[in-house]
């Protein structure tokens, strides 16, 4: 029997991660707390639109519909695109929906062999020859609890989840400065319609928070099949000390385009190239994905130059 592994969180990731590990040979379990598919885009407002445009914003082996026409689909139009790549591929049968993870615990090696590795399980391999993950779900319907026994556990469930992310204002600079409430963009969606509207009627709002960070959908795609492709074999992690050197150098990278002067000149993000390019080397692919050296300069980086290896 292959090796199971377990998919906390149905969204974007959490479907690209079933598709590829079963493109693999693994056997996926995905439990989502919700009773549908889709994440983040099941709780945004209905007039909620894509940032990009949609050509930038697809899986690279499934392309929005022709009957799409307009340039930023909304939410309605994004859920659908994620049903129908849910159906096409069969990755529904491999849900439980309404089960809520409560608790993951990891049974192996002791804390002090596993602080002495120089490596990832002591060999820079995803398996552990003894370890074993024990995952507590609650069924929110039969409201029973079953934990189950798996050999890998991928955390799908966003940054920040189900808790909004509010900043902490200073003291006499919050909502007591100017009278009025601080919400998060998700307890407005929670709203309807009519609630929503009666809420804003007559009042002044700022709305904080716009630009679309890193996590494009065809970059989360590149990272499900990065790790599909350690899980399948095809390559080690590095030691851990090369992996924390990695990592100080991605965030001095990234620390370039996060300087006071970053809004106040014309700027070009490249970080999801550098980043895409990383995880290329690591699955043996050419980083440089486009057709000649002028289309590698000029023409923008997407989706479907990452459909293939």
């Amino acid at each position: 029997m292959g090796k199971q592994v377990a998919i906390i969180g149905a969204g974007i990731s959490g479907l690209l991660a079933c598709k590829y590990t079963l493109s693999k040979g693994f056997h996926p379990i995905v439990f989502e707390n919700s009773s549908s598919i889709g994440g983040v885009w099941t709780k945004t407002v209905e007039t909620t639109k894509i940032q990009t445009p949609k050509e930038f914003y697809q899986f690279s082996d499934f392309p929005w519909p022709s009957s799409v026409t307009e340039g930023h689909p909304d939410q309605n139009q994004v859920l659908n695109y994620i049903q129908s790549y849910a159906q096409h591929f069969d990755l529904l049968k491999h849900i439980k929906f309404n089960n809520k993870v409560s608790g993951i615990e990891y049974e192996g090696p002791s804390g002090d062999e596993m602080q002495a590795w120089s490596h990832w399980g002591g060999t820079g391999e995803p398996f552990s020859s003894g370890g074993k993950w024990k995952v507590v779900v609650e069924d929110k319907q039969s409201l029973s609890t079953k934990i189950h026994v798996v050999d890998f556990v991928i955390l799908c469930i966003g940054r920040f989840s189900d808790v909004p992310n509010i900043p902490e204002f200073p003291p006499n600079k919050g909502p007591e400065a100017f009278h009025g409430e601080v919400i998060h963009s998700m307890n407005y969606a929670d709203m309807d319609y009519e609630s929503a509207a009666k809420f804003v009627e007559g009042k002044q709002l700022a709305v904080i928070g716009f630009s679309e960070s890193i996590s494009n959908l065809y970059t989360s795609e590149m990272r499900c099949r990065w790790l599909a492709e350690l899980l399948g074999g095809t390559f080690k992690l590095p030691s851990i000390k090369e992996m924390e050197k990695d990592v100080e150098k991605w965030d001095a990278y990234a620390k370039r385009y996060a300087s006071s002067q970053y809004y106040r000149r014309s700027c070009i993000g490249a970080l999801h190239l550098w980043y895409n390019d990383q995880l290329c080397k690591d699955m043996g692919w050419n980083p440089k994905r486009k057709k000649g050296l002028f289309a590698e300069l000029f023409e923008p980086y997407g989706p479907m130059d990452y459909a293939s290896s």
